[in-house]
């Protein structure tokens, strides 16, 4: 029983860093359509429209095998492009780590959706720190 306790341990990996304003742009992305359905199949949640962006306390370097693919789409003659989530949990609230292909977010910068508005539900503000469970 043990080593069952320290395998669930070991696929659990905490990650700290400091709450931070973005630009506002996840909002409009994250609403599409396109990634709506693929958010609610691959991760189990629609979510709120908004990302909490996170600087990390070291670089986020993702496990390959807790990857989840969103693929991109077109719409209106737009090209909306593909992306990678990892599962995580803030508080004990479900969320995903969401890494655009084409971004040019440094390493050690995250973009985190949740169903619900994580600023609000935890009383968040900038510089506040949080402490994230990415977990399969």
């Amino acid at each position: 029983m043990e080593i069952e306790r320290l395998s669930e341990v070991m696929r659990d990996y905490i990650i700290r860093g400091k709450v931070e304003s973005g630009l506002g742009k996840g909002q409009y992305f994250i609403s599409q359509e396109g990634y709506l359905n693929q958010f609610l199949q691959n991760l189990g949640f629609v979510p709120f429209p908004g990302t909490l962006n996170i600087k990390l306390e070291e670089p986020f370097i993702p496990q390959a095998q807790k990857t989840i693919y969103i693929e991109g789409f077109w719409d209106n003659g737009r090209t909306f492009g593909k992306c990678k989530c990892y599962k995580i949990r803030v508080n004990g609230i479900e969320a995903a780590i969401i890494r655009p292909d084409l971004s040019n977010y440094p390493a050690d910068l995250i973009e985190v959706i949740a169903p619900v508005h994580l600023r609000e539900a935890l009383g968040l503000a900038d510089r506040d720190t949080v402490e994230m469970t990415l977990y399969e």
